[in-house]
């Protein structure tokens, strides 16, 4: 019995623990929507059900002409704990370049990053993230549609006084991407990005330039004479899945598990990926054939402190033999139990318009400033004008 005892001593010791990941107390949703930023309440453990509380920390320059800003693509905090966050930013297009603005948490703009495009109109700037050294890489779309491929990935060098304190040097890892959105880092520091138009996510492995110079690993110029990466190791992570429908990629983000999901735009669907670009899952499957889905089109991916899956949803619809946006895009949660198995999707939000980008942070609702939505006076002055 003794001899038992020890064995089982011994076997639950070399038992691998697996830790859940720490459940914030409370967390917010941030959504870029209408070229504003909304912001949920999901409660204690991202527990609260639907109708979420809600405000809108930034209000379109349209309707804000003092603090407004259009924003819209994936919403980055700073590393350090400040609250301050990065997300795409184009007031004023064509006359002001489009970037990634930096905000404090009060939703004020502080900063700007901008680099040169090749988009036939204007950038339209999508993805960020930071790696562990603190490092940007940012995408950006260029023109949209199957045929091009002048959208962007860009590495940005943090100040010694971090994002926001000082100018900031860049260089761009490749100018050629087709309509590139979604952003992602592994625990390894290779960069993914999603290609909606190239039907790939593509996987970029360090080292990376440490410098927008020669001898930092930056000695090309593209056709826009701006700082071009000497050749990075560039690979294919995951290709056009024709069986199980993952094809037009657009929002990526890792489980706690290290896996990595996918959405396929167009056509309704979230894949999980293994390390090596294995398709595990589909997380979301239409029961529709061709949209409008009833579960969506999801473009933005985020996961909350407890696993759960959360989509941007652009509710495409078929107009003139295209698909575009319709006029009620929505959130949704899927949750994820221990195994990594989905449950059915949770509607939290519709009536969005054009939801492209989202990320769940930890915050008390109580302490965002008022919201900053327009009322019936601005929104009339807007479509005057």
């Amino acid at each position: 019995m003794v001899a038992l005892r020890k064995l089982l001593r011994l076997a639950l010791l070399a038992w691998p623990i697996v830790l859940p990941p720490p459940l914030h107390a409370e967390e917010l949703l941030y959504v870029a929507e209408g070229n504003r930023l909304r912001v949920l309440a999901l409660g204690p453990h991202s527990s609260a059900s639907p109708p979420l509380p809600e405000k809108v920390l930034i209000e379109r320059a349209s309707l804000d002409a003092r603090q407004g800003r259009d924003v819209n693509g994936m919403i980055c905090p700073l590393p350090g704990g400040s609250g301050h966050f990065i997300a795409g930013e184009d007031t004023g297009q064509p006359a002001v370049p489009g970037g990634w603005g930096i905000f404090d948490r009060e939703g004020v703009q502080r900063a700007k990053l901008t680099a040169t495009a090749f988009a036939s109109q204007y950038p339209e700037p999508y993805g960020c993230a930071f790696d562990a050294e603190g490092r940007l890489f940012t995408s950006e779309i260029g023109d949209k549609g199957f045929g091009y491929d002048n959208g962007q990935l860009i590495l940005w060098f943090p100040p010694a006084g971090g994002f926001g304190t000082g100018s900031v040097g860049y260089c761009k890892l490749a100018v050629d991407l087709g309509t590139p959105g979604g952003v992602a880092i592994d625990a390894e520091g290779r960069v993914y990005v999603a290609a909606s138009s190239g039907l790939e996510i593509l996987r970029f492995s360090p080292p990376f330039p440490s410098a927008p110079d020669a001898e930092g690993g930056c000695a090309a110029r593209d056709a826009s004479g701006a700082p071009l990466a000497d050749p990075v190791q560039r690979e294919v992570f995951a290709g056009a899945q024709w069986r199980s429908g993952l094809l037009t990629y657009s929002g990526l983000v890792f489980s706690p598990r290290g896996t990595l999901y996918a959405a396929s735009v167009a056509t309704g669907r979230i894949g999980e990926f293994d390390r090596d670009g294995r398709l595990l899952r589909l997380v979301l499957i239409p029961d529709e054939w061709l949209p409008p889905y009833r579960t969506g089109t999801p473009q933005g991916l985020a996961l909350d402190s407890a696993g759960r899956l959360y989509y941007a949803d652009l509710d495409l619809q078929w107009t003139d033999w295209s698909l575009r946006p319709g006029e009620d895009g929505k959130v949704w949660r899927i949750p994820i139990d221990e195994r990594g198995d989905p449950g059915p999707p949770e509607l939290l939000r519709r009536g969005l318009a054009f939801p492209d980008g989202l990320k769940v942070l930890p915050g008390r609702f109580e302490d965002l400033p008022p919201s900053r939505e327009a009322g019936t006076r601005e929104r009339r002055a807007e479509r005057a004008r």
